[in-house]
Parts: structure tokens; sequence; C-alpha cells
């Protein structure tokens, strides 16, 4: 299940001991749209992200989001997700983060299911990075059917076990270009998936795929493109606060957004993404486009 997290919008820093605070906090929300698919009619997201930097060395995030997806038969999902992520950046030009998310779902297969994620990255500031991403995904309400034929006979044996395990890594490389002050600098990274589930359910797996993004920054402007391709299920990104947990295979994706700094209390970002992928119960590809908004100001 896709929840967008944009970038963060509000700032606001005070003394707090020796150690300088600081505190976001941002609203978001958006549509989307299933006019191809042959199960789902339409669904809409909202949500509320905190982020608290204490100094230079530590940081906390958390959000709480909801989605609604109207299926064509009538029925209806509802999903809250709860996540929170604590960084370190205690070692110079490194930081290691590890977080936790979790699904509150009326889909039976995942619901009640829980992300453990976290990586280490190295960078120099505003130059380039590199890191490793990694997730741990367990669904135990999930049943997985399983048929066994034996050799040289037509009989076969149908088991059913519960639980399924994901195990995900992502490398990733970026790095800066350009002048800011002058005409703009740009930000590209690119990012490797591997994702394997414990069991096939349904797609295979084994899934393998590979993402670029670029990010522009001029004066009040931002903005961001990214596209992907290759094979996803069940993948976890956005450093843990984007899940995906329906039974879908995702061939491929794009999105584009941007950002206006209004001032510095304030800012507007405004979106839209696409995803390609096959649903359980469908023998065609289906497209899912997001589109989405946010306002902030400083408190």
């Amino acid at each position: 299940m896709k929840k967008l997290l944009p970038a963060v919008l509000l700032i606001f820093t005070f003394a707090y001991g020796t150690e300088p605070v600081r505190y976001d906090a941002m609203l978001y929300g958006g549509y989307i749209d299933y006019s191809s698919s042959d199960l789902k009619d339409y669904g809409y997201y909202t949500g509320l992200y905190g982020y608290m930097g204490i100094g230079n060395q530590h940081s906390f995030e958390g959000n709480i989001g909801y989605i609604y997806i109207k299926y064509l038969d009538g029925s209806d999902l509802n999903q809250f997700d709860y996540t929170g992520l604590y960084t370190n950046y205690s070692i110079p030009n490194t930081k290691i983060k590890v977080g936790v998310h979790y699904i509150d779902s009326d889909d039976k297969a995942t619901d009640n299911g829980i992300v453990l994620f976290g990586g280490g990255e190295i960078y120099e500031l505003y130059k380039k990075n590199a890191g490793i991403d990694f997730a741990y995904s367990y669904y135990g309400d999930y049943n997985i059917n399983k048929t066994y034929t034996y050799m040289r006979s037509r009989l076969t044996s149908t088991t059913t076990s519960t639980g399924l395990s994901v195990f995900q890594l992502s490398p990733k490389f970026g790095f800066y270009l350009g002048d800011y002050y002058n005409y703009g600098s740009f930000y590209l990274e690119t990012r490797g998936y591997y994702i394997r589930l414990s069991d096939d359910v349904a797609f295979g797996k084994n899934f393998f795929s590979v993402e670029q993004n670029v990010s522009y920054f001029y004066k009040n402007f931002v903005l961001s493109l990214s596209g992907w391709i290759g094979e996803q299920t069940f993948a976890v990104k956005k450093d843990g606060f984007v899940v995906y947990n329906l039974s879908e295979k995702y061939k491929s994706g794009f999105s584009a957004s941007i950002k206006y700094i209004l001032s510095k209390k304030s800012s507007i970002t405004a979106g839209l993404s696409q995803d390609r992928f096959k649903e359980v119960g469908s023998a065609k590809t289906t497209r899912a486009t997001y589109l989405y908004f946010t306002f902030g100001v400083t408190f």
C-alpha cells in the first residue's frame, strides 16, 4: 500500500538545555485513480508527519497515515500505518538509522504486519553519498497454499502454512552537480532493490529493480523527478515510511513533484506519480495514478 511522504515543510528551532532542538510537522493528502483496474475503483490518503532533531547528532521521525480504497465489488479497504524512525549522526560524515512500521488494515492477510528497517550511509555534505538500507517485513496472518505433486503420479497434496517474511536490501549512490546560487544545482541518486519472499504467493520469490532520482534546486523551487523499472512486491521505500503490503507485483513507476518555498515559514508541494502492476485475480497490467498536495507553515 502506497502512501507518499513528501519532503519536510515546517521547521521550528529553539533551545533545549544546551542542545538546540528542531521540530517539524507536516500534513499531506492525495487521491488515487484506479480507472484501469479490474478490481479497484478509487482511493485517497492523508496523514500527519513529525520530526524532532536534537543538536547535530540525533533525530526522531514519526508518521500516522490513513488510506482508503474503494473496490468495484462494493467492498472497502481502510488502513492505518504507524511509522517511527531514529537516525544517529555521531560519527562524522556518517548516519545510521533504525525504525519500525506497523500496519492496521482491513486486509486480513497483512493486518498487524510489522516492518523493521534501517541502514547506514557515508557522505560528503552537498558533494556525494553512498549507503545501503535493509528491511524485514513479517505478515503473521498471511496464509500460503502449497500444492505438491508426487513423482510419477497424478496424486497431489495441498497444505496451508501461515506467516510470510520479506527481506529487502537497497544499495544507493548519489552526488551533486551545479551551482545553487547562480543557475541551480542537481542531486542525482541511483538505487537498487533486491526483495526475497519466504514463500511464493503468486509471482515468485526473488525480485530485482533499479531506480533513478533527480532533484533540481533553484532559489525558491525544488523540482524532483524519479523513475524505476524491474519487479517489486511488498517493497519498503522512503526510509520505511512507504510500504506496499497488498499482494501485487509492480513492474515500473515514475513520479514528479514541485515544491515552492513561500517564505521562511511556509511552503507548498504538488506532485503526481504512477505505478504499473499486476493484481492477484486479474490477468492484465493495472495503472495506479496518485495526485497529492501539501501545505505547511512554521509554528
